[in-house]
């Protein structure tokens, strides 16, 4: 009798030991353009309700235009394609305030279910696919494609981006790592090794001030790698409450102080298959 008892308590054990490191994966996919949900709803049924930072969100920004749709084609399916207009969008409702620049962005925030943020100690990978277009405007500036974002005491900027810009004549696809307020480059490629093919995005972090990292962005015909680092001691964290967390943004945020080197009213970028898992 007292060995049935033992192995029927190290089942319960073993049971909820495996409950307890079980990951938990959140997933957002285009379902297909007029088909089931909505872009938006797809969006917040993934982020939560105030997940989409659109333009056409705020009625004293550009309201008339829906500026994330779904699309599809012969290399991932169904996609979302996230719009911004030079001379019409702004950042969402702070545009006095910040006048110099303007968003298209999905996120995770204070809102979001947990599985979306990160917490000291722990474990986080993302996925997602993206393309971005050959003649995107692109200026000295940035323009931030992805960003790991953290809710702290108000640093602000992010701590690791996907970014691109304009500089000396070229223009780049840059991965930029910033531990506090000064960012570095950690690698970068040309634009025209990146443009005009679906490109797929993988990133592990370790959250801590000795953390870890490792990102790979590849072509997805050829899986050629175009950006990657690692690193096993990073400093990925800047919280200094219980409540502080590290969320991820995607989509299109980009500056206006050198407007005149965007030669597009409307740009494009396109997203697919984005996946968050906590491990």
């Amino acid at each position: 009798m007292l060995t049935i008892i033992r192995s029927f308590c190290l089942l319960l054990i073993s049971i909820f030991s495996s409950c307890s490191v079980a990951k938990q994966v959140s997933i957002l996919k285009a379902d297909g353009s007029n088909q089931g949900l909505t872009a938006y709803e797809l969006i917040q049924s993934f982020g939560g309700k105030r997940s989409i930072e659109s333009p056409d969100l705020y009625p004293d920004n550009h309201p008339s235009e829906k500026h994330i749709y779904e699309d599809s084609d012969d290399i991932v399916g169904n996609h979302f394609v996230f719009v911004l207009h030079r001379d019409l969008d702004k950042d969402r409702d702070k545009y006095v305030k910040f006048a110099d620049r303007q968003r298209n962005e999905i996120k995770a925030y204070g809102g979001s279910k947990s599985s979306l943020k990160g917490l000291e100690g722990e474990t986080m990978t993302y996925r997602w696919k993206f393309k971005l277009e050959p003649e995107m405007s692109l200026s000295k500036n940035f323009s931030h494609f992805f960003q790991l974002k953290s809710v702290d005491d108000g640093i602000g900027m992010p701590i690791l981006t996907i970014s691109a810009r304009s500089y000396r004549g070229d223009r780049w696809l840059a991965l930029s790592h910033a531990p506090i307020k000064k960012a570095v480059i950690l690698d970068k490629t040309l634009w025209s090794e990146v443009a005009d093919v679906w490109l797929e995005a993988e990133c592990t972090v370790i959250y801590g001030n000795n953390g870890a990292l490792e990102i790979s962005v590849k072509r997805m015909p050829d899986k050629q790698t175009v950006l990657a680092f690692k690193s096993e001691n990073i400093d990925m964290w800047r919280g200094t409450q219980k409540d502080h967390f590290v969320r991820p943004k995607w989509g299109f945020y980009r500056s206006l102080k050198s407007k005149e080197m965007l030669k597009n009213e409307k740009d494009i970028i396109r997203f697919a298959d984005f996946e968050v898992t906590k491990h």
